[in-house]
């Protein structure tokens, strides 16, 4: 395997089309399309679904991608450390699925800005997935839920957030305060695959008879917010998250809360940890709801 054929199987994905590829890549077609298939070969099974209107990729495929985004990410890791002067300094974050992607990029970007010297690698995963990175010290930080108070980590908290429904702002529910969870049974609804309180959420849906009809299974909230606007169907998710065309609407009985911070091993803290934990804790979770605050004394 070899690190051109792993930069030709991502820009496939990054474009869904092998002639947009081959020009992100500086190859002719009949050349990357042949590196793809030394590259199946290889692995003794396709990554893609071929056909005439379009392109995906195969369960091989999306098993193999975090693979070959991590391979690239460290081999361009590696190249930079070496011609930059002096040692870059590297977090290793893990990231809740569920967190609010754009307030995580704006600390990120904050972050960055204040600190250039230091590079930053994220794994996003469940809850259970980053207590094990941790465990393993494959990772320094995570922003998760509370841990376990046998789980011997430090934690410091964030934010906080409830489960509501989310609806199409022009709905019928949208003008109200809240909504009972008995009026739920029969819409339509999108599910969240990696919804922490699934097993809640399910237990209480069940309690009072209620039975959702589920057209759409995601693991990506953006895609969710997005339906959800565009009419498809409600949504159960945390208040953290919002898009415009989407109301948030708390349901009477359902009530669960969630804890959001930062989790590291006691062991582990240094001054990077500290230094992130700075920026993360003055952070604007909530930029809507508040003015965004200055952080200028944090550069």
């Amino acid at each position: 395997m070899d690190i051109y054929q792993l930069r030709y199987f991502l820009a496939i994905v990054e474009t869904n089309n092998f002639s947009r590829a081959a020009e992100r890549a500086f190859v002719s077609q009949p050349t990357l399309s042949a590196g793809i298939k030394k590259l199946e070969t290889e692995l003794g099974t396709p990554l893609f679904n071929r056909d005439a209107r379009k392109i995906s990729l195969t369960e091989a495929g999306r098993r193999f991608l975090p693979h070959a985004r991590t391979i690239i990410y460290e081999c361009n890791a590696a190249k930079s450390d070496i011609v930059r002067k002096s040692p870059v300094r590297r977090l290793q974050l893990g990231l809740l699925r569920s967190a609010p992607s754009a307030r995580v990029a704006a600390l990120l970007d904050d972050f960055g800005k204040a600190h250039p010297d230091i590079q930053i690698s994220i794994k996003d995963g469940s809850t259970a997935q980053l207590q094990r990175w941790l465990d393993e010290g494959r990772i320094d930080v995570a922003l998760s839920v509370t841990p376990d108070a046998e789980s011997n980590t430090e934690f410091v908290q964030l934010y906080k957030w409830k489960y509501m429904v989310a609806v199409p702002s022009g709905h019928s529910f949208s003008g109200r305060n809240a909504i009972p969870l008995k009026e739920l049974d029969r819409l339509d609804f999108l599910h969240r695959t990696h919804c922490e309180a699934e097993t809640e959420l399910t237990r209480m849906f069940a309690s009072a008879g209620v039975n959702p009809h589920i057209i759409f299974r995601t693991d990506q909230d953006e895609k969710a917010l997005a339906f959800v606007g565009a009419g498809l169907g409600l949504c159960m998710m945390p208040d953290i998250l919002n898009a415009p065309g989407v109301t948030l609407l708390p349901v009477e009985g359902i009530n669960i809360y969630r804890t959001i911070g930062l989790v590291w091993r006691a062991k582990d803290e240094n001054d990077l940890i500290r230094s992130f934990q700075m920026f993360a804790v003055s952070h604007d979770w909530y930029p809507e709801r508040a003015g965004s605050k200055n952080l200028d004394w944090a550069r």
